[in-house]
């Protein structure tokens, strides 16, 4: 069917109305905010688009109409979209392994990708669509739910999608120089995640009822590089030991959804700790919660230490592999702050000084943040996002 001009977008030839698709296909909830603001502008700027949401979890869902209250007027429509009813027999065990369900929420609801002109979605697994489905008529828009360093296992993919919306320069730079964009492929709009969470977070929360320092650790779940296997128990007890500090321990949310796969497991001490604050999966560890709360980041390769450098503060990170790692851009971040090899000799002297030596640190932390994060002095990020993905399907 061939596609016709309109106003603002383009469509189909019945109807003539451009139908735009955000898709969330996760069981937790931190990828919402780095693409439903997008959404609801996108309905709210372009009223000639029709925009559904559609989430592969009631929680997914949930969050998305929490971050739509944000935006009075918006049209969007939200749609919860399911797996084959056979498979969730078997997915509550398959889940702790693997998120084969995304799959599933691709090959049982064809009718409704193939319905849509485009495609939003701030993971990439949805490019099978194309690849496998062949659903070739629909365009793939891609947000990234990541701003951090860590090399990506399927950074490369990126060049299935016809348009990307980036958080700043760094990744524009970095994807052009690796080919995998073109300039005419992608658009700067800045991250519209802060958006959300400065509205659900206008103030810093008290967790603990003391006034010593606040330290968040935040470990990534990818162990082959990350720190939960190697060094994760020793920093839970040294926090035990040392109840001068508060600790609240805020992992990636598939740290422990995949659990058997990670290893993820807590012995009661650590829940029994009154200076520890344990959340592996609860909304609040998308929504900068913790981040916002705390003194101190203690963390691995985790793209969050960029979302915590919204105000800049002491970092100290973890280097459990021995990574040589002052020339790799892929820990670009780790110039934030002092980096631990020895959790044991290490850890205790650089939380007591990492207060004092922030200064040596925070040139690197505003120019880092600075070149992540794009901030527009007119329109916000989901406007930016809104407008370049209502001018792409104009084109």
């Amino acid at each position: 069917m061939d596609a016709i001009e309109a106003k603002g977008g383009w469509c189909q030839k019945e109807g003539c109305v451009t139908r735009v698709g955000f898709l969330f296909n996760h069981y937790a909830t931190h990828q919402v905010p780095h693409a439903a603001p997008y959404a609801f502008e996108l309905s709210r700027r372009h009223p000639e688009i029709e925009v559904t949401i559609a989430a592969s979890s009631d929680a997914e869902l949930a969050s998305a109409a929490k971050i739509g209250e944000l935006y009075p007027g918006h049209r969007c429509i939200l749609r919860r979209l399911h797996p084959a009813w056979w498979y969730g027999l078997f997915d509550p065990i398959i889940s702790k392994f693997a998120f084969a369900r995304k799959n599933r929420i691709l090959s049982d609801n064809l009718d409704f990708f193939a319905g849509l002109d485009a495609l939003v979605a701030p993971e990439r697994h949805c490019r099978r669509l194309r690849t496998r489905y062949r659903l070739a008529k629909l365009k793939l828009i891609h947000t990234r739910h990541g701003a951090g360093d860590r090399q990506g296992t399927s950074d490369a993919t990126m060049a299935l999608f016809d348009l990307v919306l980036l958080p700043g320069r760094k990744y524009a730079d970095r994807f052009s120089q690796l080919g995998y964009l073109r300039p005419d492929q992608f658009v700067i709009t800045g991250w519209p995640k802060f958006e959300a969470v400065r509205a659900f977070n206008p103030v810093r929360r008290r967790f603990f009822d003391n006034d010593n320092p606040v330290v968040v650790y935040n470990p990534h779940f990818d162990q082959r590089i990350g720190s939960w296997s190697r060094m994760g128990h020793s920093v839970l007890d040294f926090f035990v030991a040392n109840p001068s500090y508060n600790l609240i321990f805020a992992p990636h949310l598939v740290l422990f959804k995949r659990r058997w796969r990670h290893r993820a497991w807590l012995p009661d001490k650590y829940r029994r700790a009154r200076n520890i604050l344990i959340d592996t999966d609860s909304a609040a560890l998308a929504e900068m919660t913790y981040l916002n709360s705390a003194d101190i980041y203690l963390g691995d390769v985790s793209s969050q230490v960029y979302e915590f450098l919204i105000e800049p503060r002491p970092c100290v990170f973890l280097n459990a592999h021995g990574v040589d790692w002052k020339t790799d851009m892929h820990y670009a971040h780790w110039r934030f702050g002092p980096v631990v090899t020895d959790v044991a000799r290490d850890l205790g002297p650089l939380l007591a000084d990492a207060a004092a030596n922030h200064a040596r640190f925070l040139p690197a932390q505003k120019a880092g943040f600075a070149q992540t994060f794009h901030q527009d002095p007119v329109r916000t990020a989901a406007q930016l996002g809104a407008d370049a993905i209502a001018a792409f399907l104009a084109r």
